[in-house]
């Protein structure tokens, strides 16, 4: 019987992260897809019933494990299932994006409790920005206590923008020219003295999806995240596509116009320019100032300020103007998701992000433009969706981020070896 290396962690393993330990590898699967019986699990993982017996047993006694139900009799004894034990502490979730501060709790199971949005604008600057972030996971943390009964034993973090993730830094946040290299996972651990987890948002986001979504199952998919930012996550041959340093899925920085708008990482025409969510709201602005007729401005909310949202709006009542930019944003992205699908051949595309939420029109528009434009044995058997977690998406890649690498990487224990048994 082979043991559990590092081969075998990194295939269940989504970020392909693991110590190598065989507790770990157990924790991970029970946490994944608990929970399970004893002889599932050993078959699962292709080890002996009696090596998963005794490092059940040690992970049982140390509080990581617990023994909850039943399984479903064949007509013998019915088994025991085992999981991770939820209540062996709690993580503090946050996203930092566009939307502004958003926070939640879990338990170590992943599930989610205490969501909440804090608005937050850049011109506020580098010390407000981590003094709020502070701030909310700080109510995080006291939610845990008083509510839950948990300690504080993670935190997650994901952040738009590049991520170094080995040294815990956020390089660059678009359009904030006071954040860059900032040591994010420095500054929280010297505050709050637990472990703290840092990604990108798309990638936080696909791991969600991979761990916790509807697609999970699946072995090749997209993550596509529509906003002010435009980014791909990718899920190949069931493992989260990283990168180099995890700065990924740059998908809104590919050149769609040479003669373009010029983007704010210096180049000219990106799709960021031109089918973002601010690119939509930049052409709407310029074509009523030239005095172009449209109901836009009668879905504005009560700053007065043209939103993607009133774009929408104006689309689904028929604005002429609203739906001409919106199909050309949608023919933009349709046009570059054709070329990701032609070399990706992916079995689904996942969308999520501001503009996926509230925009049936600019979906069916990129549907319509990648059918035409991909090739056709492989757009024709593509699923599409949109994210299994709406507005909380961002706060469950955190939490999938934290206890991924919590369960990957378990301190390895004194526990027996096949070999040892079989001796």
């Amino acid at each position: 019987m082979s043991t559990i290396g590092e081969a075998q962690i990194s295939k269940s393993g989504l970020l392909r992260r693991s110590s190598g330990s065989r507790s770990a590898a157990i924790l991970y699967e029970l946490w994944k897809e608990g929970p399970i019986s004893r002889g599932a699990l050993a078959e699962r993982m292709n080890l002996n019933l009696p090596t998963v017996s005794s490092v059940v047993q040690d992970l049982i006694k140390a509080g990581d494990l617990i023994e909850e139900g039943f399984a479903t009799s064949t007509g013998g004894r019915k088994a025991q299932l085992l999981d991770v034990n939820p209540k062996r502490g709690g993580v503090a979730a946050l996203e930092f994006s566009s939307r502004g501060i958003l926070s939640a709790s879990s338990d170590m199971k992943g599930r989610l409790h205490n969501h909440v949005i804090r608005p937050f604008s850049p011109s506020a600057g580098r010390e407000a920005a981590i003094a709020a972030m502070i701030e909310a996971l700080e109510d995080q943390r006291e939610f845990l206590k008083q509510d839950e009964g948990l300690d504080l034993a993670r935190i997650g973090v994901v952040v738009s923008g590049l991520v170094d993730e080995d040294r815990g830094i956020s390089l660059k946040f678009p359009r904030f020219e006071d954040w860059q290299d900032v040591p994010l996972v420095k500054i929280f651990e010297e505050h709050f003295k637990v472990p703290v987890d840092l990604g990108s948002h798309v990638i936080g986001t696909t791991l969600a999806e991979a761990t916790f979504g509807r697609f999970k199952e699946l072995h090749n998919y997209l993550y596509v995240h529509l906003g002010p930012g435009l980014g791909i996550g990718m899920v190949i041959d069931g493992n989260v596509f990283r990168g180099n340093k995890a700065t990924v899925g740059e998908f809104g920085h590919i050149t769609v116009d040479d003669n373009g708008p010029i983007c704010y990482c210096g180049n000219y025409g990106c799709l960021e320019t031109v089918a973002s969510d601010w690119a939509l709201v930049a052409q709407a602005e310029q074509a009523l100032r030239e005095g172009v007729q449209s109901h836009i401005p009668q879905h504005v909310d009560d700053s007065g300020a043209i939103t993607p949202m009133a774009i929408f709006q104006a689309a689904e009542m028929g604005d002429r103007l609203a739906g001409n930019i919106i199909d050309k944003a949608g023919h933009y992205l349709g046009t570059a998701l054709a070329s990701v699908v032609n070399m990706l051949a992916p079995e689904a595309i996942i969308f999520g992000g501001s503009m996926a939420e509230e925009g049936e029109r600019l979906i069916k528009s990129i549907r319509h433009t990648m059918k035409r434009r991909a090739l056709e044995a492989l757009e024709k058997e593509i699923q599409v969706d949109l994210s299994s977690f709406g507005r909380q998406e961002g706060v469950v890649g955190a939490v999938a981020i934290s206890l991924h690498t919590h369960y990957c990487s378990f301190a390895e224990r004194e526990l027996p070896t096949d070999k040892d048994l079989d001796d």
